[in-house]
């Protein structure tokens, strides 16, 4: 059984790195770069807070090479979400995650689950 990566930091991810789970720690802001999506069946990264604290790492594509479109769902709503960064808003709570997946060559999909209002964010 594979354990999750955990990352504290900034962090560049390779299409070798799909189908990885992560952990995320709100120790510092950092940038976590995913690679530019591919078509067909596609990648997919799953990130999951686990340190909660006062900053926001943010999750974006390297070059700014595809949008995120998809869902947050937050302290019972859902937001239909579209943007190119997405934030682990400070003072998340803990198992707040983010499930991304390619759709095609510029496209991301997106899910995301937190118990607070506004604790993941798109933009």
């Amino acid at each position: 059984q594979a354990t999750a990566v955990a990352i504290t930091g900034a962090t560049v991810l390779k299409l070798s790195d799909s189908g990885g789970v992560f952990t995320v720690a709100q120790s510092s802001t950092y940038d976590i770069d995913l690679p530019s999506p591919t078509s067909g069946a596609g990648c997919s990264y799953y990130f999951s807070l686990t340190a909660p604290g006062a900053f926001s790492p943010t999750i974006t594509v390297d070059g700014g090479a595809a949008t995120f479109v998809g869902t947050i769902v937050e302290d019972n709503s859902c937001v239909v979400c579209t943007g190119s960064t997405l934030t682990f808003v400070g003072t998340g709570v803990i198992g707040d995650n983010i499930e991304i997946r390619s759709l095609a060559t510029n496209l991301y999909s997106v899910r995301a689950f937190t118990s607070g209002a506004s604790k993941i964010t798109i933009s």
